[in-house]
């Protein structure tokens, strides 16, 4: 089941929800199906094959910061 992204034309709200095939969405907060259908961004794979969100605050890649998953004993 694709997760997808909406905006509520009734009350503004947005928010993330499963959708199955034969779903129709609603609201959480109204309940209204006016729903606009909002892009969401797609994951690209990270640089040195690692997860970038591991890696914060961001290095340069070198190894340099202690926290950095890439970081060369």
């Amino acid at each position: 089941m694709p997760i997808y992204g909406y905006a509520c034309k009734s009350c503004g709200r947005e928010f993330e929800t499963l959708v199955r095939s034969s779903d129709t969405p609603a609201c959480p907060s109204c309940g209204g199906e006016k729903l606009d259908q909002k892009l969401s961004l797609i994951a690209t794979p990270a640089k040195h094959g690692h997860d970038v969100a591991m890696s914060a605050p961001m290095c340069e890649g070198g190894g340099a910061c202690a926290t950095c998953p890439c970081a060369v004993d």
